[in-house]
Protein backbone atom coordinates (compact mmCIF):
# COMPACT_ATOMS: atom_id res chain seq x y z
CA UNK A 1 0.00 0.00 0.00
CA UNK A 2 2.50 2.50 0.97
CA UNK A 3 4.77 1.90 -2.19
CA UNK A 4 1.73 2.43 -4.55
CA UNK A 5 1.23 5.99 -2.98
CA UNK A 6 4.70 6.47 -2.82
CA UNK A 7 4.20 5.93 -7.00
CA UNK A 8 1.12 7.86 -7.13
CA UNK A 9 2.85 10.77 -5.36
CA UNK A 10 6.40 10.96 -7.86
CA UNK A 11 3.95 10.35 -10.79
CA UNK A 12 1.91 13.53 -9.41
CA UNK A 13 5.70 15.69 -8.96
CA UNK A 14 6.33 14.35 -12.48
CA UNK A 15 3.33 15.98 -14.26
CA UNK A 16 3.38 19.23 -12.03
CA UNK A 17 7.32 19.86 -13.13
CA UNK A 18 5.97 18.87 -16.62
CA UNK A 19 3.17 21.01 -16.91
CA UNK A 20 5.54 24.23 -15.08
CA UNK A 21 8.26 23.30 -17.69
CA UNK A 22 5.62 23.37 -20.66
CA UNK A 23 3.73 26.42 -19.40
CA UNK A 24 7.37 28.23 -18.88
CA UNK A 25 8.43 26.96 -22.76
CA UNK A 26 5.49 28.17 -24.03
CA UNK A 27 6.09 31.87 -22.30
CA UNK A 28 9.64 31.97 -23.71
CA UNK A 29 8.06 31.25 -26.93
CA UNK A 30 5.67 33.87 -27.19
CA UNK A 31 7.93 36.48 -25.20
CA UNK A 32 10.14 35.69 -28.45
CA UNK A 33 7.61 36.09 -31.20
CA UNK A 34 6.33 39.51 -29.66
CA UNK A 35 10.02 40.54 -29.80
CA UNK A 36 10.00 43.53 -32.30
CA UNK A 37 12.44 43.79 -34.92
CA UNK A 38 13.86 46.90 -36.30
CA UNK A 39 15.46 46.87 -39.84
CA UNK A 40 18.09 49.13 -41.05
CA UNK A 41 19.79 50.16 -44.53
CA UNK A 42 22.86 52.04 -43.61
CA UNK A 43 25.19 54.31 -46.30
CA UNK A 44 27.74 52.36 -46.14
CA UNK A 45 29.68 50.25 -43.19
CA UNK A 46 33.59 49.89 -44.22
CA UNK A 47 34.18 53.46 -42.69
CA UNK A 48 34.81 54.18 -38.84
CA UNK A 49 31.86 56.27 -38.52
CA UNK A 50 29.64 54.14 -39.59
CA UNK A 51 31.30 50.86 -37.93
CA UNK A 52 30.45 52.57 -34.50
CA UNK A 53 27.08 53.97 -35.27
CA UNK A 54 26.05 50.08 -35.94
CA UNK A 55 27.87 49.41 -33.01
CA UNK A 56 25.37 51.36 -30.91
CA UNK A 57 22.11 50.13 -32.99
CA UNK A 58 22.98 46.69 -32.06
CA UNK A 59 23.93 46.93 -28.63
CA UNK A 60 21.29 49.67 -27.57
CA UNK A 61 18.79 47.44 -29.08
CA UNK A 62 19.86 44.19 -27.54
CA UNK A 63 19.69 46.49 -24.12
CA UNK A 64 16.04 47.28 -25.00
CA UNK A 65 15.00 43.80 -26.09
CA UNK A 66 14.21 44.64 -30.07
CA UNK A 67 16.14 41.90 -32.61
CA UNK A 68 17.81 44.03 -35.78
CA UNK A 69 18.31 43.04 -39.51
CA UNK A 70 21.45 45.49 -40.51
CA UNK A 71 22.04 45.85 -44.22
CA UNK A 72 24.10 47.90 -45.77
CA UNK A 73 23.76 50.47 -49.21
CA UNK A 74 27.62 50.41 -49.55
CA UNK A 75 26.48 53.84 -51.34
CA UNK A 76 24.94 52.47 -53.89
CA UNK A 77 20.93 53.64 -54.36
CA UNK A 78 19.61 50.86 -55.99
CA UNK A 79 21.04 48.25 -53.40
CA UNK A 80 19.77 50.54 -50.59
CA UNK A 81 15.87 50.26 -52.60
CA UNK A 82 16.67 46.71 -52.46
CA UNK A 83 17.69 46.43 -48.63
CA UNK A 84 14.42 48.15 -48.48
CA UNK A 85 12.56 45.24 -50.34
CA UNK A 86 14.39 42.65 -48.46
CA UNK A 87 13.64 44.72 -44.44
CA UNK A 88 9.84 44.66 -46.03
CA UNK A 89 9.94 41.04 -47.05
CA UNK A 90 10.90 40.10 -43.43
CA UNK A 91 7.80 41.83 -42.02
CA UNK A 92 10.41 44.53 -39.57
CA UNK A 93 7.96 46.60 -37.20
CA UNK A 94 10.38 49.71 -38.20
CA UNK A 95 13.15 50.90 -40.38
CA UNK A 96 16.01 53.57 -40.19
CA UNK A 97 17.62 54.40 -43.24
CA UNK A 98 21.29 56.23 -43.22
CA UNK A 99 20.45 57.54 -47.04
CA UNK A 100 22.56 57.18 -50.00
CA UNK A 101 21.17 60.21 -51.40
CA UNK A 102 18.60 62.24 -49.70
CA UNK A 103 17.00 63.49 -52.70
CA UNK A 104 16.26 60.58 -54.28
CA UNK A 105 15.18 58.58 -50.89
CA UNK A 106 11.64 59.71 -51.08
CA UNK A 107 10.71 56.45 -53.25
CA UNK A 108 12.20 53.94 -51.44
CA UNK A 109 10.75 55.42 -47.85
CA UNK A 110 7.32 55.19 -49.95
CA UNK A 111 7.49 51.57 -50.06
CA UNK A 112 7.63 51.45 -46.40
CA UNK A 113 5.10 53.73 -45.77
CA UNK A 114 2.89 52.20 -47.69
CA UNK A 115 2.51 49.15 -45.81
CA UNK A 116 2.44 51.39 -42.86
CA UNK A 117 5.73 50.55 -41.52
CA UNK A 118 7.53 54.00 -39.70
CA UNK A 119 10.54 55.53 -41.13
CA UNK A 120 13.56 56.77 -39.10
CA UNK A 121 16.52 58.48 -40.39
CA UNK A 122 19.74 58.58 -38.92
CA UNK A 123 23.05 60.69 -39.75
CA UNK A 124 21.80 61.96 -43.29
CA UNK A 125 18.58 63.52 -43.47
CA UNK A 126 15.48 62.62 -46.56
CA UNK A 127 14.04 65.32 -48.86
CA UNK A 128 10.81 63.92 -49.39
CA UNK A 129 9.04 60.61 -47.50
CA UNK A 130 7.16 60.47 -44.72
CA UNK A 131 9.82 60.36 -42.00
CA UNK A 132 8.93 59.82 -38.17
CA UNK A 133 12.21 61.04 -36.98
CA UNK A 134 15.71 62.27 -38.37
CA UNK A 135 18.55 61.46 -35.47
CA UNK A 136 21.76 63.33 -36.48
CA UNK A 137 24.97 65.13 -35.58
CA UNK A 138 24.21 68.76 -35.00
CA UNK A 139 25.97 69.25 -38.70
CA UNK A 140 25.68 72.86 -39.18
CA UNK A 141 26.74 73.58 -35.49
CA UNK A 142 29.64 71.10 -36.36
CA UNK A 143 30.43 73.48 -39.69
CA UNK A 144 30.09 76.61 -37.68
CA UNK A 145 32.68 75.34 -34.75
CA UNK A 146 34.72 74.78 -38.09
CA UNK A 147 35.03 78.12 -39.53
CA UNK A 148 35.48 80.03 -36.46
CA UNK A 149 38.56 77.41 -35.72
CA UNK A 150 39.82 78.03 -38.86
CA UNK A 151 39.49 82.07 -38.37
CA UNK A 152 41.61 81.41 -35.25
CA UNK A 153 44.15 79.52 -37.08
CA UNK A 154 44.82 81.73 -40.27
CA UNK A 155 43.10 85.26 -39.82
CA UNK A 156 42.01 86.42 -42.73
CA UNK A 157 42.19 85.14 -46.19
CA UNK A 158 41.11 82.27 -48.86
CA UNK A 159 39.47 79.04 -47.88
CA UNK A 160 38.73 76.42 -50.37
CA UNK A 161 36.00 74.16 -49.36
CA UNK A 162 36.50 69.77 -50.32
CA UNK A 163 33.17 68.26 -50.35
CA UNK A 164 30.68 65.83 -52.07
CA UNK A 165 27.16 67.38 -53.44
CA UNK A 166 24.06 65.49 -52.78
CA UNK A 167 24.07 64.23 -48.74
CA UNK A 168 22.02 66.87 -46.69
CA UNK A 169 24.40 65.69 -43.73
CA UNK A 170 27.27 67.30 -45.50
CA UNK A 171 25.70 70.50 -47.00
CA UNK A 172 24.86 71.11 -43.69
CA UNK A 173 27.92 71.25 -42.08
CA UNK A 174 29.35 73.18 -45.55
CA UNK A 175 26.13 75.62 -44.86
CA UNK A 176 27.10 76.23 -41.17
CA UNK A 177 30.59 76.73 -41.93
CA UNK A 178 30.17 79.15 -45.30
CA UNK A 179 27.69 81.21 -43.00
CA UNK A 180 29.70 81.44 -40.77
CA UNK A 181 33.18 81.77 -42.41
CA UNK A 182 31.74 85.19 -44.34
CA UNK A 183 30.71 86.74 -40.93
CA UNK A 184 34.09 86.14 -39.95
CA UNK A 185 35.50 88.12 -42.93
CA UNK A 186 37.12 84.81 -44.47
CA UNK A 187 36.70 84.55 -48.33
CA UNK A 188 35.21 81.41 -49.63
CA UNK A 189 36.26 79.86 -52.93
CA UNK A 190 33.24 79.41 -55.22
CA UNK A 191 32.24 76.81 -56.82
CA UNK A 192 33.23 74.86 -53.80
CA UNK A 193 35.33 71.36 -54.82
CA UNK A 194 33.98 68.22 -55.10
CA UNK A 195 35.71 65.38 -53.86
CA UNK A 196 33.44 62.83 -54.35
CA UNK A 197 34.03 61.05 -51.07
CA UNK A 198 37.25 59.91 -52.14
CA UNK A 199 40.71 60.62 -51.13
CA UNK A 200 42.46 60.38 -54.44
CA UNK A 201 39.97 62.89 -56.15
CA UNK A 202 39.68 64.51 -53.26
CA UNK A 203 44.18 65.23 -53.39
CA UNK A 204 43.43 66.12 -56.65
CA UNK A 205 41.10 68.79 -56.60
CA UNK A 206 42.81 70.04 -53.57
CA UNK A 207 46.03 70.35 -55.50
CA UNK A 208 43.78 72.10 -58.51
CA UNK A 209 42.44 74.43 -55.70
CA UNK A 210 46.56 75.61 -54.51
CA UNK A 211 47.58 75.60 -58.05
CA UNK A 212 44.90 78.36 -58.91
CA UNK A 213 44.72 80.55 -56.22
CA UNK A 214 48.11 81.74 -54.81
CA UNK A 215 46.57 82.96 -51.62
CA UNK A 216 44.71 79.77 -50.32
CA UNK A 217 45.47 79.85 -46.24
CA UNK A 218 42.99 77.21 -45.40
CA UNK A 219 40.79 74.14 -46.82
CA UNK A 220 37.88 72.94 -45.09
CA UNK A 221 37.23 69.00 -45.98
CA UNK A 222 33.93 68.07 -45.35
CA UNK A 223 34.89 64.42 -43.80
CA UNK A 224 38.22 62.68 -43.36
CA UNK A 225 37.88 60.54 -46.76
CA UNK A 226 38.54 63.88 -48.08
CA UNK A 227 40.64 65.65 -45.65
CA UNK A 228 43.21 62.96 -46.15
CA UNK A 229 43.66 63.51 -50.04
CA UNK A 230 43.43 66.70 -48.97
CA UNK A 231 46.49 66.88 -46.62
CA UNK A 232 48.12 65.01 -49.07
CA UNK A 233 47.74 67.56 -51.60
CA UNK A 234 49.05 70.40 -49.36
CA UNK A 235 52.45 68.79 -47.77
CA UNK A 236 53.23 68.15 -51.68
CA UNK A 237 52.69 71.56 -52.35
CA UNK A 238 55.33 72.68 -49.46
CA UNK A 239 52.95 75.73 -48.47
CA UNK A 240 52.02 76.63 -45.15
CA UNK A 241 48.00 76.18 -45.88
CA UNK A 242 45.86 75.41 -42.71
CA UNK A 243 43.41 71.91 -43.12
CA UNK A 244 40.09 71.32 -41.18
CA UNK A 245 38.26 67.90 -41.26
CA UNK A 246 35.06 66.54 -40.11
CA UNK A 247 34.63 63.20 -38.38
CA UNK A 248 37.57 63.12 -36.09
CA UNK A 249 37.86 58.95 -37.24
CA UNK A 250 40.99 57.83 -35.68
CA UNK A 251 43.55 58.07 -38.46
CA UNK A 252 42.54 61.60 -38.47
CA UNK A 253 43.35 61.74 -34.86
CA UNK A 254 47.04 60.74 -35.64
CA UNK A 255 47.41 62.74 -38.42
CA UNK A 256 46.35 65.34 -36.26
CA UNK A 257 48.47 64.42 -33.09
CA UNK A 258 51.44 64.60 -35.48
CA UNK A 259 51.28 67.41 -36.36
CA UNK A 260 51.22 69.11 -39.80
CA UNK A 261 48.41 71.09 -41.74
CA UNK A 262 45.78 69.57 -40.39
CA UNK A 263 45.44 71.57 -37.43
CA UNK A 264 41.63 69.91 -36.03
CA UNK A 265 38.33 68.01 -36.35
CA UNK A 266 34.66 68.09 -35.65
CA UNK A 267 34.03 65.28 -33.74
CA UNK A 268 30.91 63.18 -34.15
CA UNK A 269 29.54 60.94 -31.76
CA UNK A 270 28.05 58.19 -33.49
CA UNK A 271 27.53 55.37 -31.27
CA UNK A 272 25.42 58.43 -29.85
CA UNK A 273 23.50 58.38 -32.60
CA UNK A 274 23.00 55.07 -32.57
CA UNK A 275 21.96 54.86 -29.39
CA UNK A 276 19.29 57.49 -29.71
CA UNK A 277 17.84 56.32 -32.43
CA UNK A 278 16.92 53.21 -30.78
CA UNK A 279 15.67 55.17 -27.78
CA UNK A 280 13.51 56.84 -30.03
CA UNK A 281 12.21 54.01 -32.58
CA UNK A 282 11.00 52.75 -28.52
CA UNK A 283 9.20 55.71 -27.87
CA UNK A 284 7.36 55.68 -31.06
CA UNK A 285 6.50 52.22 -30.16
CA UNK A 286 5.45 52.92 -26.32
CA UNK A 287 3.08 55.96 -27.79
CA UNK A 288 4.90 58.27 -26.25
CA UNK A 289 6.24 59.75 -29.42
CA UNK A 290 3.47 60.48 -32.58
CA UNK A 291 3.99 60.40 -36.07
CA UNK A 292 2.93 63.89 -37.76
CA UNK A 293 3.30 65.85 -41.37
CA UNK A 294 6.81 67.48 -39.64
CA UNK A 295 9.67 64.68 -39.46
CA UNK A 296 11.35 65.60 -35.05
CA UNK A 297 14.77 66.50 -35.49
CA UNK A 298 16.68 64.63 -32.74
CA UNK A 299 20.15 66.64 -32.52
CA UNK A 300 23.59 65.09 -31.69
CA UNK A 301 26.30 67.35 -29.73
CA UNK A 302 29.53 67.92 -32.07
CA UNK A 303 32.85 69.11 -30.71
CA UNK A 304 36.31 69.97 -31.79
CA UNK A 305 39.51 67.86 -31.35
CA UNK A 306 42.77 69.48 -31.76
CA UNK A 307 46.98 68.40 -31.12
CA UNK A 308 46.28 69.61 -27.48
CA UNK A 309 43.17 67.90 -26.66
CA UNK A 310 44.64 64.55 -28.16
Amino acid sequence: MKRSLLIVTSLIILISVSVVFTSCSKKGKEAEKKKKTIGVSLLKENDDFYITLKKGLREKAEKMGYAQLILSANGDEMKQDSNIDTLLIKKVEAIVICPVNSKGVGSIIKKASDRNIPVFTADIAAEEGRVVAHIASDNYQGGKIAAERMKKEIGKGMIAIVQIPGTESVSARVQGFVDTAKKLGLKIIEPYFNGKDDTQEAERVTNSAILKYKELKGVFAANDNMAEGAEQAIRSSGKDIVLIGYDAAPAAQEKIKAGGPWKADVIQYPYKIGEKTIETIDKYFKGELKESEETLIVPVEVGMVDKESL
